[in-house]
């Protein structure tokens, strides 16, 4: 998840009466600076992103300002490897390494440490186990009478491994290379949505969810599957990130900030954002 839903939510009132005309104008104290901190690394051997925002107003429509100048850096406390991100002055910061070495390591601990501006934010995360993608399926559905895209669309093949604790996996697809955001995130416990499937074949709602929605693949595309390992209280994040994106309609909820995993040295200065280091199993397929 790349970016993050506003963290201050604001509930107008506007008491209105036929026999009144006037309008009631209502203004808003804007709060202190908000910094968010995008953080999701994984074990992948390639180019390593930690973004730094300031979060912007509830009613803002413009993008979220960059947070730049800041330290960033990630160590493994297993083994007490360092890793320095360098400043690219657009509030990314960006970790490259060789294709023969790797930032995450399976089942090592890290500690993630942002200081900007006098404050050190901090936030811990643990390499989780993934699973291996067997294979891709693919067919062609043909435009039916009543509608929907004529393509390929594809399926993952994998089984969710055994243990006594349960494995949680966020399922990422790509077409050509972008991103799929299909309704929302895919993801799944162990190998549905919750215990008793546990070692069993990822269930096809998962598993199809890799050609989301309408989407669908023409000849010679490829198809790119990720299975992000993430750990328990990252799965609930992005279930209450899920539901606050679709919550509309006459019985939606009251919105809620999203949690945050990260800690600041300052108990006055706020920051929003979240750290997780994830194993990556990775599988493509050509369309035809």
């Amino acid at each position: 998840m790349k970016s993050y839903i506003k963290t201050i939510f604001a509930l107008i009132t506007i008491v209105a009466f036929t026999s009144c005309e006037d309008v009631i104008q209502v203004k808003l104290d804007k709060g202190s600076p908000l910094i968010t901190i995008d953080a999701f690394v994984n074990d992948m051997r390639s180019q390593q992103k930690i973004r730094l925002t300031y979060a912007s107003d509830y009613f803002s429509a413009s993008k979220n300002n960059p947070v730049t100048g800041a330290v960033v850096k990630i160590k493994n406390t297993t083994n007490g490897e360092e890793f320095n991100f360098t400043d690219a002055n657009n509030g990314d910061y960006y970790l490259n390494l060789k294709t023969s070495d790797t930032l995450g390591r399976l089942n090592n601990d890290y500690q993630l440490t942002v200081m900007y501006d006098g404050v050190t934010y901090t936030a811990t995360s643990k390499v989780n186990r993934t699973v291996k993608i067997d294979s891709l399926d693919v067919k062609f559905n043909e435009a039916g009478p009543f509608g929907g895209k004529e393509g390929y669309v594809f399926k993952f093949i994998a089984y969710d491994l055994p243990g006594t604790t349960p494995d949680l996996y966020w399922i990422k697809s790509f077409k050509n290379g972008n991103y799929l955001k299909g309704n929302g995130f895919n993801l799944a416990y162990n190998s549905a949505y919750g215990d008793g499937s546990d070692g069993y074949p990822f269930i096809p709602p998962i598993a199809e969810a890799i050609t989301p929605g309408s989407e669908v693949f023409q000849k010679n595309d490829v198809c790119r599957v990720e299975i992000h390992s993430i750990n328990l209280p990252t799965y609930n994040l992005l279930l209450q990130a899920q539901a606050q994106i679709s919550n509309a309609g006459l019985f939606a909820t009251t919105p809620e900030n999203i949690k945050t995993n990260i800690t600041s040295s300052n108990d006055k200065i706020k920051v929003v954002g979240w750290f997780c280091m994830s194993a990556v199993s990775v599988k493509e397929k050509v369309a035809q």
